[in-house]
C-alpha cells in the first residue's frame, strides 16, 4: 500500500486509516462529526496528496484536450482553472478533474482523482495517437507526462482559511505584493511558482467542501512544513471522511458516485461542465439520468446503492448518501430515470429492510458561508 508524504504526521496523531485509492489515508482523527464542524465554522487541513498531476505539453495540448473534455479550454487566461469530464467516446466519464492552465496555450496540468489517476493517464496516452491519425494536419507534438510522485497537496478549507493563509505567508517571508495576489485569488484561479528544481508552487482556490479554502501544490519535500505551519496556526486536521460529507452537503458529484463510464456529465448534473463544441469525442451528450436531493424527517442513514421508492415502488437507488453532521439528518442523492416526474415530493428509501421517508430539497444541503 502506498503512502503519502504525510503518513508519518498521520500517524502521530493517532489518525484511523484504512485504503484509499491504494493508499493508507487518514478517515478520521478527532470524528468525522467534530471534522466537518471545524471546517464549517473555523479551518481544517486535509491531506489530498494522493491526488494525480499529469502535464500535457505540446503544440497540440490545447487541440488534443479539448477533442476529449466535456467543454473546450482554449481561450482562457493563464491563471483559469477548469472544471472539465474526460469522455470517452460514447459519452460515458472517464473522470472528473481540475484543468490548469500554465504559462502559454501549450502547458497544462491536470488534476484528477486518486482512484482514475492510472486510468487517466493510460487513457491519454492510448489517445494520442488517435488524435494524430483523426487530424493529420494539427500539430504533432504532445507530450503527456505523470507528475503525481513529484508533488504532495495539502488544502485548506472553511471560513478562517483566509486569514490563516494570510498569516502563513507573512510568516514565511512573502511580499506584500504576493500576499494581495494569493489573498485576492477569486474562485478557480491559481497563483504559480517556478522553483529552482523544475518543479512548482501552486495555491489555488477551487475547494470541495462548499466553504471557501485554498489547495497548496509544492514538490513532497517540502509539503510537511507546510501542514506543520498551518497546524501551528490551528488549522484542525481533517480526514476522508468528513471531506466525502462535506462535499455532499455542499452538493457535489463524486466520480463512482454520480459519474462514471456509464453515467455522463449531463446525468451527474453538471450540465454547465458540458459545453457543446467540435471536434469532440463524443459528439453531443445525451442524458438519460438525473438526482433528486432527498433529506430525511429523521435520522435515519442512507447508503450508496439503496433502494429509491415512491409509494412503495422502486423508482431509483442512492448514489451518494450518508448522515449530515451539519443538518443531524439523513441526506441523499437519488438516481432516476431522466423523464422521472419533478413535482414527486415525498419519497422513502430501503434501509436495512425499511422504507424510511425522505423528503425532496434543493441544493446545495448546506450553504457554505463563502468568501
Amino acid at each position: 500500500m502506498k503512502h503519502t508524504p504525510l503518513y508519518d504526521k498521520h500517524i502521530a496523531l493517532g489518525a484511523k486509516m484504512a485504503e484509499f485509492a491504494g493508499y493508507e489515508m487518514p478517515i478520521e482523527y478527532k470524528g468525522i462529526s467534530e471534522e466537518t464542524l471545524a471546517v464549517r465554522e473555523a479551518c481544517g487541513i486535509f491531506d489530498v496528496s494522493h491526488m494525480g498531476e499529469i502535464r500535457v505539453t505540446g503544440k497540440a495540448a490545447e487541440g488534443f484536450l479539448n477533442w476529449l473534455l466535456s467543454r473546450p479550454i482554449d481561450g482562457k487566461k493563464t491563471d483559469i482553472i477548469s472544471y472539465v469530464i474526460l469522455c470517452y467516446a460514447d459519452g460515458g466519464a472517464v473522470d472528473d478533474f481540475l484543468v490548469y492552465r500554465f504559462d502559454t496555450a501549450h502547458d497544462y496540468w491536470l488534476v484528477v482523482n486518486a482512484a482514475n489517476k492510472d486510468k487517466d493517464y493510460q487513457y491519454l496516452l492510448d489517445m494520442r495517437p488517435k488524435y494524430y491519425e483523426a487530424f493529420p494536419d494539427e500539430p504533432q507534438d504532445l507530450e503527456i507526462v505523470d507528475e503525481s510522485d513529484s508533488y504532495g497537496q495539502v488544502a485548506i478549507q472553511g471560513p478562517d482559511s483566509e486569514k490563516l493563509m494570510r498569516k502563513f505567508l507573512d510568516d514565511r517571508g512573502e511580499s506584500q505584493e504576493v500576499i494581495d495576489e494569493i489573498l485576492g485569488l477569486k474562485n478557480y484561479r491559481q497563483f504559480r511558482r517556478k522553483l529552482d528544481n523544475g518543479l512548482s508552487l501552486v495555491i489555488s482556490r477551487t475547494g470541495y467542501t462548499g466553504e471557501d479554502g485554498y489547495e497548496i501544490y509544492a514538490p513532497v519535500a517540502d509539503i510537511a512544513a507546510i501542514w506543520d505551519e498551518f497546524a501551528k496556526l490551528g488549522c484542525e486536521p481533517c480526514g476522508l471522511g468528513s471531506r466525502d460529507a462535506l462535499r455532499l452537503e455542499a452538493g457535489m458529484p463524486l466520480y463512482g458516485n454520480e459519474m462514471s463510464p456509464e453515467l455522463n456529465a449531463l446525468d451527474a448534473g453538471v450540465g454547465f461542465a458540458v459545453k457543446e463544441h467540435e471536434p469532440f469525442i463524443a459528439g453531443k451528450l445525451v442524458r438519460t439520468k438525473k438526482i433528486i436531493p432527498l433529506i430525511s424527517d429523521k435520522k435515519a442513514i442512507p447508503r450508496s446503492h439503496y433502494p429509491v421508492k415512491v409509494d412503495g415502488k422502486e423508482v431509483g437507488y442512492v448514489s451518494s448518501g450518508m448522515y449530515s453532521p451539519t443538518l443531524e439528518k439523513g441526506i441523499a442523492y437519488a438516481m432516476v430515470d431522466v423523464d422521472f416526474p419533478d413535482d414527486v415530493m415525498h419519497f422513502e428509501v430501503e434501509i436495512h429492510r425499511k422504507d424510511r421517508p425522505f423528503t425532496k430539497t434543493t441544493l446545495p444541503f448546506v450553504k457554505g458561508k463563502g468568501k
